[in-house]
């Protein structure tokens, strides 16, 4: 019975699928405003993942996965390789600045007490 009542939406997705043309509606999509509405999608994840509470299950950020693959960088494979370019050299060190604040903003307080009371 279900299968009969999505017949005809089948039927209408399979012909307009056939009629699809991609290379007239890639030469009709407006880039810049594609682009603004990316960069709002991605701003906007950002600040509800900085401000929101954590989605994974272990707790951690978007921020602190994202430091601790640059980190482990070299278990994936992408060491060498950024290592050995020298126009991506500013890049990797601004990268691991970044992921080094990173660390230590989501360290724990108590560590944090203990080395300033030293």
């Amino acid at each position: 019975m279900a299968a009969n009542a999505l017949a005809p939406f089948m039927y209408q997705l399979q012909e307009s699928l056939n009629n699809f043309d991609l290379k007239n509606w890639v030469s009709q999509l407006d880039f810049k405003t594609a682009g603004v509405l990316a960069v709002v999608v991605v701003g906007a994840l950002l600040l509800l993942n900085l401000f929101g509470k954590p989605f994974s299950p272990f707790g951690r950020s978007l921020l602190t996965s994202a430091a601790n693959a640059w980190e482990n960088r070299d278990q994936l494979g992408f060491g060498p390789a950024l290592r050995g370019s020298r126009s991506l050299e500013p890049v990797t060190q601004v990268l691991d600045a970044l992921a080094e604040a990173v660390r230590k903003w989501e360290e724990p307080e108590d560590s944090a007490v203990r080395t300033r009371a030293h």
